[in-house]
């Protein structure tokens, strides 16, 4: 069954991977909230945290690549996004 699990988690994590290289080539995330990406790496966090305290390491592992999926796709959102203007009053 670890197999099965393992294999599930490699799914989720390379779904992302399009995700990740279409950010890269268009170099714009406007469409993007931060909020997704960011509440998407704090849950991968704490699910890590649970997982490998009741010594899950194999899904302790995979949240962890999960993670750091996540990060790389929350720095992309934050680097390619526009600056907001301001309002000049």
């Amino acid at each position: 069954m670890w197999l099965l699990g393992t294999l599930g988690m490699l799914a989720i994590e390379i779904s992302y991977l399009p995700q990740l290289l279409r950010l890269h080539r268009r170099k714009r995330a406007d469409d993007i909230s931060l909020f997704f990406p960011a509440m998407n790496l704090l849950g991968r966090l704490m699910a890590m945290t649970f997982a490998l305290s009741t010594g899950a390491e194999v899904l302790g592992v995979g949240f962890l690549l999960g993670a750091v999926v996540r990060a790389i796709f929350l720095c992309q959102v934050v680097a390619y996004r526009e600056p907001r203007k301001v309002a000049s009053v």
